[in-house]
């Protein structure tokens, strides 16, 4: 067995039976041009596809599941590959690759699955829509976690019944998402420190021999969210991690192949290249904010969002939500827009209202075409909160998720309705991570160290 990794969450298994390519995202920037890749792709396309049979995609966000990169597929590979998908209720992700005249197999949820002739896979589903694959050769089991924020004992225990002692872990080993405004620096650094503990975690229990920290190698590209960058982890610290925890750190650089056996690699020639990389943040490119939207557009587009949201979702269960007292959901936020300086007030109820101009009160900062992406995508809110674009108090984050996380909701095949009492485990997952967040950004501002 042979793993190359060729960036981000992208790597291609190489077995006796063919290979399996992971998750390709390997060319430009992602979640509304707020994420770019920390280092270019050093593979072509033909390179990277050489001897793949299958595609497996852990789940839709644009650095897992990479549309420009499946079209290419498409176009020129389609009669040779088969994409692997877990089964969902909207059936969106089958649906797409299948129109581009893509072979899709969905997988069933924990079932044993046999791709070829000595090549078995099991895949899970973690959270709302996340996945991770257990993929084996009969002799070495690779098990890919990506960025399932999978740390809670039981769901670690839950796949080593079905995945004992792999021979290899890949985990992501820091944050790729809005930590806190631009002042928050402890919320930051708690926010690193957690995903390191959370690594420790899966090591300690899923027992894996040799582990590759990886889904990590981007930087926050845009001018308004670069300072989300300061606190992230490196591939050092994560190899620190790794080393206490019990395993074996096996550190590849964008490009880097590993033959799987009993010894990992010498990790000293692409620590270095880290080091090196990781220096440079502050001087990687940034892109400007864009184009700004005028306060017509953003009208125009609120009011399409408000008949979307209508359209698919009980009007009266949100407006009994709404009057819920200690919820807050479906209230009023206000969002101040430097770019044109002005603030709005949103909500479902009361409409898109124009207050006067940018005020140091507002729940709520970000640009224009931020926040008119959100009203355009039904997506659009989750992107936000990965791309970090905004800036926000404590319970202005929590009025902003009240307002606009149903567009959340929809873009998962759910929505607000009587049916939704049937996936309260939906709903309750929402809740805490939203209270979680909320202590956390609540605690004091202390310095990085401490």
């Amino acid at each position: 067995m042979k793993l190359t990794l060729i960036n981000h969450a992208c790597c291609k298994i190489e077995t006796a039976a063919g290979a399996v390519l992971f998750d390709p995202w390997v060319e430009g920037a992602v979640f509304n041009l707020g994420w770019d890749l920390l280092i270019p792709t050093s593979l072509d396309f033909e390179q990277i596809m050489a001897g793949v049979r299958f595609i497996w995609l852990s789940h839709e966000h644009p650095d897992h599941f990479s549309i420009p990169f499946l079209s290419r597929v498409a176009k020129t590979k389609r009669e040779q590959v088969t994409v692997l998908f877990q089964r969902t209720r909207d059936r969106r992700v089958a649906n797409f690759c299948r129109s581009l005249g893509l072979d899709l197999q969905e997988l069933e949820v924990e079932a044993r699955t046999r791709l070829a002739e000595g090549l078995e896979i099991v895949c899970g589903t973690h959270d709302l829509y996340d996945s991770w694959l257990a993929l084996s050769d009969g002799t070495h089991t690779i098990l890919n976690i990506n960025d399932c924020p999978m740390g809670e004992t039981r769901d670690l225990k839950r796949v080593r019944r079905l995945v004992p002692r792999p021979t290899v872990l890949l985990s992501q080993f820091s944050y790729a998402a809005w930590k806190g405004g631009r002042e928050n620096r402890a919320y930051r650094a708690l926010a690193a420190r957690q995903k390191l503990e959370i690594l420790a975690r899966q090591i300690a229990i899923l027992k894996p021999r040799f582990v590759i920290p990886f889904a990590s190698f981007i930087y926050f590209s845009k001018v308004e969210n670069a300072f989300l960058n300061a606190a992230v982890n490196t591939p050092a610290d994560a190899a620190r991690t790794i080393e206490e925890a019990g395993a074996l750190p096996v550190i590849l650089y964008p490009g880097d192949a590993w033959e799987v056996d009993s010894r990992a690699p010498d990790n000293a020639a692409p620590l270095a290249r880290y080091r090196h990389r990781y220096a440079e943040l502050d001087r990687l490119p940034k892109r400007e904010p864009g184009v700004s939207a005028t306060l017509e557009e953003l009208s125009v587009a609120f009011r399409a969002y408000q008949q979307k949201i209508f359209a698919k979702n009980s009007r009266s269960m949100i407006w009994m939500l709404s009057r819920v007292p200690g919820l807050g959901a479906f209230r009023p936020v206000m969002i101040g827009l430097r770019d044109i300086d002005a603030t709005v007030s949103v909500s479902l109820f009361s409409g898109f209202v124009v207050l006067g101009q940018a005020a140091e009160t507002a729940d709520v900062t970000m640009h224009s075409s931020s926040l008119l992406f959100v009203f355009r995508n039904e997506f659009g809110y989750d992107t936000l909160t990965v791309n970090g674009r905004f800036d926000a108090s404590v319970e202005g984050f929590a009025k902003l998720t009240r307002t606009f996380g149903v567009g959340s909701l929809n873009a998962m095949g759910l929505a607000i309705s009587p049916r939704l009492l049937f996936s309260a485990r939906v709903v309750l997952m929402r809740l805490r991570r939203l209270r979680a967040v909320r202590a956390q950004l609540g605690r004091k501002n202390t310095p990085a160290s401490s």
